[in-house]
């Protein structure tokens, strides 16, 4: 069973090994993804190629840390690689495709994720597949127009199996959202006009998270849906939390061995 109060200590722990600087971002979404790995995504335990799977594809791939460790407490990513991770492993800081692991696109660029997760959820629907597709993006990266003509798509081809998750943790590389493109509020509704199966959500609370993705999970919806989740970059480590300057800045740079906290 997944904890994410275990799972982000396991992210934090893995960042302070091995000097992996993208742990903030990596921080925000460790609810998002535990619930969606224990309750919800559809996956075979023993054989992560199974074609009857759910696609997860993590777009904001610079912040896949809580992605690798979930990964390996499923089995699926072997813990040498944790162990030699920034040193010689084959995952890398951003995610590289890789399907014996479950790892479904090489993501990092930003804006792709979006538009590989559209041609999935079309494929399945034209085989007449039940596969869901889930996209989890950051709110800067959502400044990319490739994710807008990703939407335009899916609204247009009716994706009932396509769930867009947005963690809006308000921070991007260099600077915040709102300094640099449409502010979290803006945003959010700028996405809802795209759909009516819209939820704003605290997305560390794990009850709204599973409220919202039971709906798409579980319930028949006219078209593709999205969650849009406030978060907070850096979460568990105060020294990280709400700062631009830990984008790619590992907590022991500081001079610090740090921990999680006991929320």
């Amino acid at each position: 069973m997944l904890d994410a109060k275990e799972i982000r200590k396991k992210t934090i722990e893995l960042s302070c090994k091995t000097g992996a600087g993208h742990l903030a971002p990596s921080l925000s979404t460790v609810e998002m993804l535990s619930v969606l790995f224990r309750d919800f995504l559809h996956y075979n335990k023993k054989n992560a190629q199974d074609e009857s799977r759910d696609r997860l594809i993590f777009s904001k791939g610079h912040g896949a840390y809580a992605y690798y460790v979930i990964l390996n407490e499923l089995g699926f990513l072997p813990k040498e690689e944790l162990d030699n991770f920034y040193k010689g492993a084959s995952i890398k800081g951003c995610l590289t495709q890789n399907l014996d692991y479950m790892i479904e696109a090489s993501t990092g660029s930003l804006g792709h994720g979006l538009p590989i997760a559209v041609g999935m959820a079309q494929a399945f629907k034209m085989q007449n597949k039940t596969n869901k597709v889930v996209c989890i993006v950051g709110d800067g990266e959502m400044q990319e127009g490739s994710n807008f003509e990703a939407l335009a798509l899916a609204y247009r081809f009716q994706l009932d199996n396509l769930l867009l998750i947005v963690d809006a943790n308000e921070l991007q590389a260099m600077d915040r959202v709102a300094d640099v493109g449409l502010d979290n509020e803006r945003l959010a509704k700028v996405l809802h006009s795209y759909t009516d199966n819209f939820s704003k959500i605290d997305g560390h609370n794990e009850n709204s998270l599973h409220v919202s993705l039971k709906n798409f999970f579980h319930t028949k919806n006219d078209n593709f849906s999205i969650v849009f989740c406030d978060t907070l970059k850096g979460k568990g480590v105060a020294l990280c939390e709400n700062s631009i300057a830990h984008h790619f800045r590992c907590p022991t740079q500081d001079g610090y061995v740090l921990g999680c906290d006991d929320e």
